[in-house]
């Protein structure tokens, strides 16, 4: 309740826009009712960060409320983009995200390493195929993204971990992160606008429609620098919260 009561008071004090309290009414009783669902789920929980929300609420320590905030918050911007552009300002919110996006990328190396560990185990060869190329792009994915040539260069790297780096070795049940970053990279293709003009039409929008899932905008043109960062959050966090489960359903 007072993590709550302080996210509240964090909005109010930005400047709450008129018309957003039934989206943040909606988005309480989402993030109540989905923890106590992954607190029952225990070991087998699909979404670890409400894990750790519960484990600092028990722990009772002083970075613990800080923790539950940005928490809170992060889930919040994903599900809803438009609060984020009344805390865009604030250093601490941006800060927070930064180490948000360090430590989701941290996440995504250790389940890829533990998923190609158990993947080897019943295949005999990794499910994540180690190159240089996606090397590179695993340290560099946890990188500040603070423009849109940068933002580019955050999907190219992510196209290479989730796309070339998996091959045809999850053809057919691949988790739809992985599909949205493959997604992602075609947005920024040139040649998506090639063909048939209801097709083209079509592309278009269901690609916008992906992109907005992670931002709140139709395009990363439509992007002001300063939220780039909170992209960057919203697709890690997906894509870590993907990396687990199937980690999990390789054991």
């Amino acid at each position: 309740m007072q993590s709550i009561v302080t996210l509240v008071c964090h909005l109010q004090q930005a400047g709450l826009k008129p018309g957003t309290e039934k989206s943040l009414k909606e988005f309480i009783e989402f993030f109540l009712g989905e923890l106590s669902k992954q607190i029952e789920l225990g070991q087998n929980a699909t979404d670890p960060d409400f894990l750790v929300f519960q484990r600092t609420v028990n722990a009772n320590v002083k970075s613990g409320a800080r923790t539950r905030q940005m928490i809170l918050l992060r889930k919040l911007f994903r599900k809803h983009p438009v609060f984020f552009s009344a805390l865009s300002q604030s250093a601490e919110i941006s800060k927070g995200l930064t180490a948000d996006c360090a430590t989701l990328a941290n996440t995504i190396r250790d389940l890829i390493t533990a998923s190609n560990e158990r993947y080897a185990a019943l295949n005999g060869s990794d499910l994540f195929k180690p190159t240089n190329k996606t090397a590179t792009a695993l340290n560099a994915i946890g990188s500040p993204v603070t423009s849109l040539d940068e933002y580019k260069t955050f999907i190219e790297n992510l196209y290479f971990i989730f796309r070339e780096g998996v091959g045809q070795r999850l053809d057919g049940q691949l988790p739809i992160s992985f599909v949205h970053v493959k997604d992602l990279r075609t947005m920024l293709q040139h040649d998506v606008d090639h063909g048939k003009a209801e097709k083209v039409a079509a592309k278009r929008k269901h690609l916008a429609a992906i992109f907005s899932t992670y931002s709140g905008v139709p395009s990363p043109d439509a992007v002001d620098p300063s939220q780039f960062s909170l992209v960057q959050a919203n697709i890690l966090g997906t894509l870590s919260t993907d990396l687990s489960t199937l980690a999990k359903s390789l054991l």
